[in-house]
């Protein structure tokens, strides 16, 4: 078991479905792009299901009209995987989603529930 306040010693994009991350004591997790994405850490990811800690609206009025951009794949489709400092990583989908901050808690919680 990883202890909490671990830290990844390597993660590697596997391929666009998945991630793997090693921690310092030799544990070896793969996260797929799908649990990645559905749990992006970002305001307006966690709007999206339900959390409205930081929805504050930026105009008076949303529109209930849903707009789709992009297909399923696209924004499951892990392109880029980049350091945030020394605490958290950032991961660019295929949608062009890029805003979610990933530190290495929440990524050591996500790696508990695979």
């Amino acid at each position: 078991m990883v202890p909490l306040n671990s830290k990844p010693t390597e993660i590697k994009r596997l391929n666009e479905a998945s991630l793997r991350i090693t921690w310092e004591n030799g544990e070896i997790v793969t996260l797929s792009s799908k649990t990645l994405r559905e749990l992006c850490p970002c305001a307006l990811c966690k709007e999206q299901r339900g959390d409205t800690t930081h929805s504050k609206p930026l105009t008076s009025k949303h529109s209930k009209l849903k707009i789709v951009e992009h297909t399923k794949d696209e924004s499951l489709s892990l392109q880029s995987v980049s350091a945030v400092g020394t605490y958290a990583i950032s991961i660019a989908w295929g949608d062009g989603h890029s805003t979610g901050i990933y530190t290495y808690p929440y990524l050591l919680e996500l790696s508990k529930q695979t």
